[in-house]
Formats: structure tokens, C-alpha cells, sequence
């Protein structure tokens, strides 16, 4: 199957935007936060904090514990909202952007232009190369180029930071055989209990499975899309009329705090009003909701 799909994930991108701000903290631990104090949450981390063995949505006291000499920035929305539309100015003038999926993942088409291996791979080094130069060295890139979304997603977090992977026809499943499952696009922690109830434990199952098993575990006509997606094909999105845009995220226990909640907050937060953007649609409203494990609720 051909490359359709060249995938652009800017590395850790709110940090990356706050160093590209202030050269002292090129190259330097650094923390974005909703609040400057030790009983809140990371929303991102450089890759030397990550180094250091900080991660996104660690609270502030641990990380600091495993990296005393972590530098704190409060985070600045309308920042990252300015760099994503220069990024997306700079990658239009080598490709064009089909789809943006967040404030750091941008999809684009290779079908009208570009096809062979070496022509994919030669635009995308053009938009590291303009983006170093046009915006500077902080904001760097993992790019993934396979022949579809799905799979160019994955590619380009195979290698972190500043990857470039591609995913040929000729590459599946092998290249994917090694990941966990909830290394797949689609799957995430309950996704992955009902594969496992369904005997499902590793990609090689996940991959022989049939259209009609993966059906069943989806509960429908996704699992059937993934059964394909998997393969290289391409399932065409449906029209959509949004009537609402929102973002969900079932908080793991390590992160059911006030502080750390409110950061996972602010991140869904972000995501919905990029997506809101993007459609050239305005709020009328603002939903926010808590669901409990004992089916309770709050909003």
C-alpha cells in the first residue's frame, strides 16, 4: 500500500514552547504547571527532566524530589496557541495539513504530491529543517510516515526525540509485533481489559485476530475500522455535525488529588478548545463533569 500519511508530534511540546521563550533554560529540567507550588501537577517536562525521571503528571514535590534542581513555568495557553499557528503556517509551506489533531499533532497528506519512501522522507526532514530555522531549536519533532493515520501515529512515537520513522506495507505486522497494546492508537486502559478478556494479550494476537473477533470486542464497527487500519487501509471518517467537542480522561489513582486533577483539567481543557478552533466554532456553553466508580456524578 502506498505512504498516504505523514504524521508530525512536536516533543513535549508546552516545555519545548518555554524554553524556545527563555534561553536560560535551554537544555535545562524544566517543568510546566498550572500553579507555582509543590502540591500541584507537571502538565509537561523536558526530556532533561524526563531524564531525570519526571514525567508528565507527577506532582510537583516528587518530581522535585528526583530532580531538586527542576525549574518551574507557569503555564501560558495564549503561548502555545501562538506557536501552533506558526507551526502550522511553516508545515503548509512544505505540506498540506489535512487534519490537525491537537495543539502538537498535526496530520498530513502525501497522496496528492509526494509517494516513494524517499520523497516522504525528504518533506518531512524540509519541516524539521523549517521549523529549527524559522522558529529555533527547541521545538523539535518525532514524524511518522506510513499509509494511514493510525499507523503513522505509532511510527512517530517509536523514536523520541526528533524521530523520523516510516512504515511500510512490507513492515507489517513486524514492526509492530513488539509493542504493548496500549501502544495502539484506540486502546487504553479499559480497551485493553476487554481484549484481555477476549484472550487478546499481545499485538501478535491483537493483529491475528479476526474483522469479526476485533467486532466483538469493540462492541461494533470500530473494531472492523481497526481490524483494517492495522493492515495499511484507510477507513474514511464519516460527516459530522458537532453539536459539542469535549475531551475525557479516567484518572489512575496516583493522580485522584484536587491539585493533580485540576491539571489533567487544564490539559483536556486545552485539547477541547483547539478542536473548538479548528471546526470555527464558539462555546455556548462549558460542561464539565466527574464520573465516579460508584456510578455517582458531579458537574
Amino acid at each position: 500500500m502506498p505512504l498516504r500519511t505523514l504524521a508530525v508530534d512536536f516533543n513535549s511540546y508546552f516545555a519545548s514552547c518555554e524554553q524556545q521563550e527563555n534561553p536560560a533554560l535551554w537544555g535545562k529540567p524544566v517543568a510546566v504547571v498550572p500553579v507555582i507550588a509543590d502540591t500541584t501537577c507537571c502538565i509537561s517536562v523536558s526530556y532533561a527532566a524526563k531524564a531525570r525521571g519526571v514525567r508528565a503528571e507527577m506532582g510537583v514535590a516528587e518530581a522535585r524530589q528526583r530532580c531538586p534542581e527542576l525549574a518551574l513555568v507557569h503555564a501560558r495557553p495564549e503561548v502555545y496557541v501562538r506557536y501552533h499557528r506558526k507551526l502550522l503556517e511553516i508545515i503548509e509551506s512544505c505540506i498540506h495539513v489535512s487534519a490537525v489533531r491537537s495543539i502538537d499533532e498535526m496530520e498530513c497528506d502525501l497522496t496528492a504530491t509526494f509517494a516513494a519512501r524517499e520523497q516522504a522522507v525528504d518533506v518531512a526532514r524540509r519541516i524539521k529543517a523549517a521549523v529549527a530555522r524559522r522558529i529555533g531549536p527547541c521545538l523539535t519533532s518525532s514524524i511518522g510516515i506510513a499509509p494511514n493515520w493510525l499507523l503513522a501515529k505509532m511510527a512517530s512515537d517509536l523514536q523520541k526525540p526528533d524521530g523520523l520513522v516510516v512504515i511500510e506495507d512490507r513492515d507489517i505486522p513486524q514492526r509492530l509485533l513488539g509493542l504493548k497494546l496500549q501502544d495502539f492508537l484506540g486502546i487504553g486502559r479499559n480497551m485493553e481489559v476487554r481484549l484481555l478478556a477476549h484472550g487478546i494479550d499481545s499485538a501478535a494476537k491483537l493483529y491475528a485476530a479476526t474483522k469479526s473477533e476485533l467486532r466483538g470486542v469493540w462492541g461494533g464497527v470500530e473494531g472492523e475500522r481497526m481490524y483494517v487500519r492495522l493492515r495499511g487501509g484507510e477507513v474514511p471518517l464519516e460527516t459530522q455535525q458537532h453539536r459539542t467537542v469535549g475531551h475525557s480522561h479516567v484518572l489512575p489513582p496516583a493522580l485522584r488529588t484536587e491539585a493533580r486533577a485540576l491539571a489533567v483539567l487544564h490539559r483536556l481543557l486545552q485539547k477541547a478548545a483547539l478542536r473548538l478552533r479548528n471546526i470555527g466554532h464558539y462555546a455556548a456553553g462549558l460542561d464539565v463533569f466527574v464520573n465516579y466508580r460508584d456510578g455517582g456524578r458531579w458537574s
